[in-house]
């Protein structure tokens, strides 16, 4: 009886034009989505309960791999598109600093980010060197910057998303949960009420309305999350936290869009076709990809 009165409203708000979507799609949504965030839950509560070794090695792991995997679509993106790009180098030094992320202190902040440097100076200084060759020189600027692209894009917000787990692993399911909980407003208010679009030379499917309740869902969760989830030092009024919710979720919508506008140079709808109707790896993170540094930066200010 539920079904059948679900069916009704489902073809009512299609025929009517509300959901301008799929019948499939929506559903492997509506099963996936819920799926994924189990996942995260899971790992959060094995991470946090040490079953494995200290807190946050396990999500550090993980987002390590991530990390790996989205640079590997990157890659494949752009030489898709005809863009040059340096795939064993920045692969490789992915590789190295996010495999060394879990296994660092992360307490005083000082040897962690050497990796960080070191690796950037690293890739900069072989792409530099890989345009002097006479076979590269017409193409060798082009390549300097996809490859550094990739990496502070996209490397760069994953190992910092590393060093807040090891820090505290709470804060790191408080910025996924605003982001994600931003990115799943959207997409329903967007299918709801969604009627003008927001940059349609960049994303023809983000609209206004989505946009408006992504912000409102953001903020909701900022504020209810705040006291779970957030350091006992952090002591924030209302004002504060929905300041915090509009950040990320400003932070949150412009990663996409971001991310949207690399597809479009480059051709193509998803990164890949891993996750059945998101996409691939870099279609699940690019809400987070400016967020984390963002919150990384303010969580060590205020700790």
């Amino acid at each position: 009886m539920i079904r059948a009165a679900l069916e009704r409203v489902w073809w009512a708000c299609v025929k009517s034009g509300v959901w301008p979507v799929g019948k499939g799609e929506l559903k492997v949504r509506l099963i996936f989505g819920p799926a994924m965030l189990a996942l995260v839950g899971l790992i959060f509560w094995v991470d946090h309960e040490a079953m494995i070794a200290k807190a946050g090695v396990l999500s550090a792991i993980v987002l390590g791999l991530l990390a790996v995997a989205a640079v590997r679509e990157y890659v494949g993106m752009m030489r898709g598109a005809g863009h040059p790009v340096s795939s064993v180098l920045l692969t490789s030094l992915t590789v190295g600093l996010c495999g060394c992320a879990p296994w660092l202190s992360w307490q005083t902040l000082d040897r962690e980010l050497y990796p960080l440097a070191a690796a950037t100076m690293i890739l900069l200084y072989s792409t530099v060197l890989r345009s002097l060759s006479r076979d590269r020189v017409r193409h060798g600027l082009e390549e300097q910057g996809a490859t550094l692209l990739g990496f502070i894009m996209i490397v760069w917000p994953l190992y910092l998303a590393q060093g807040m787990a090891m820090m505290y692993l709470p804060a790191l399911l408080y910025v996924i949960a605003i982001c994600k909980g931003g990115d799943i407003g959207s997409y329903m208010f967007g299918i709801a009420f969604g009627r003008h679009e927001l940059i349609p030379h960049v994303s023809a499917g983000k609209t206004i309305e989505g946009s408006v309740g992504s912000m409102l869902v953001s903020c909701v969760l900022a504020v209810l999350l705040a006291g779970p989830l957030l350091p006992e030092t952090i002591q924030l009024g209302w004002a504060s936290l929905i300041g915090i919710g509009i950040l990320l979720n400003v932070l949150t919508q412009t990663g996409d869009l971001a991310e949207s506008l690399l597809k479009r140079r480059c051709g193509v709808k998803d990164s890949s076709r891993l996750l059945p109707a998101h996409g691939g790896i870099l279609d699940l993170i690019d809400s987070l990809l400016f967020s984390f540094p963002a919150f990384f930066l303010m969580l060590v200010l205020v700790t």
